[in-house]
């Protein structure tokens, strides 16, 4: 128990990330990995998107990945992962929590664990699983409303529902909001392909002097085939015309990214309404008017409340 309250407590104090130039590298392999009914130009209108997010070079990172949702209790998993944990590396993942107060939280906030994304139209719906939740979205692009479930990795009676509208984006415990007026926007040349998809890069910088808080710099990449629609349901809200396949996020202007969120995997397919479906508990709460009681039962199931 002592164990898991350390790495638990750890990312609640807040952790930094240090760049891995050859962590990045795998990571570059590993989207590389086309799918062979990807065609240059085509929109993306229907398949499956596989996420990831990731702190490059950090230890926690790795301890992460030996935790599996399907495999059952979360807690025991990262109790077993850190049992392998040694001093010097305890002594790392607490360094980094003093030089970079903003990235830990999002070891609580964001879905690290398992990530996807099924789009059929105008409709995407993503499934996924952060250490302390598993979260199911689904999402009308058409009318720009949608539906969240949200349910606690360690009791599944402590749930929530909720219908929400465009009102909605960015302004939940679900989503960093980048807001856009705080900082400057550059369109550069750059293109890379990811995940078989041509990208152009944007960079965010933070205008003025950052809070400790703050995200002081962003390279976002979008791609013209991807839909808009996808941006309303990542774990970071940015407003941007095409949808956005990856985001590096820097503590400070002079570091590498401390936090990637990027698309692994882009499998053009048939989708089942099964995958467009998401569960659904009760009651059923409408986020216009149940948004105190939507944040306190969030806030609950996040922070590992037991009801």
């Amino acid at each position: 128990m002592k164990k898991y309250l350390f790495i638990i407590l750890t990312c609640v104090g807040l952790i930094s990330c240090a760049q891995n130039k050859k962590d990045s590298e795998v990571r570059s392999e590993e989207t590389s990995n086309v799918d062979t009914k990807i065609k240059a130009n085509e929109p993306f209108k229907e398949g499956v998107i596989e996420l990831d997010i990731y702190f490059p070079g950090n230890d926690l990172s790795e301890l992460l990945k030996k935790t599996d949702p399907s495999k059952g209790n979360i807690k025991q998993q990262m109790e077993k992962a850190i049992s392998t944990v040694d001093a010097q590396q305890q002594q790392r993942i607490q360094s980094s929590v003093q030089n970079n107060p903003i990235m830990a939280m999002q070891v609580i906030l964001a879905p690290l664990l398992q990530n996807r994304i099924f789009v059929k139209g105008d409709d995407v719906t993503a499934k996924c699983d952060g250490l302390t939740y598993h979260l199911e979205n689904t999402l009308n692009a058409a009318n720009n409303s949608g539906k969240i479930y949200v349910v606690s990795q360690s009791n599944p009676k402590n749930a929530v529902t909720f219908n929400y509208d465009d009102e909605f984006f960015g302004n939940s415990t679900l989503q960093t909001k980048i807001d856009s007026e705080l900082y400057d926007r550059v369109e550069t040349e750059e293109t890379k392909t990811i995940a078989g998809y041509v990208c152009k890069k944007m960079i965010y910088t933070l205008k003025g002097n950052a809070s400790p808080m703050s995200i002081v710099k962003l390279d976002v990449w979008t791609s013209k085939q991807m839909p808009q629609s996808l941006n309303f349901i990542h774990p970071y809200y940015l407003e941007e015309d095409y949808g956005i396949m990856k985001i590096d996020l820097y503590p400070k202007l002079e570091s590498e990214p401390g936090l990637v969120y990027e698309f692994k995997k882009v499998t053009p397919t048939t989708v089942e309404s099964a995958d467009m479906s998401i569960k659904q508990s009760t009651p059923l709460y409408n986020a216009e008017t149940d948004l105190q009681s939507i944040a306190a039962k969030l806030m609950g199931i996040m922070f590992g409340a037991e009801n």
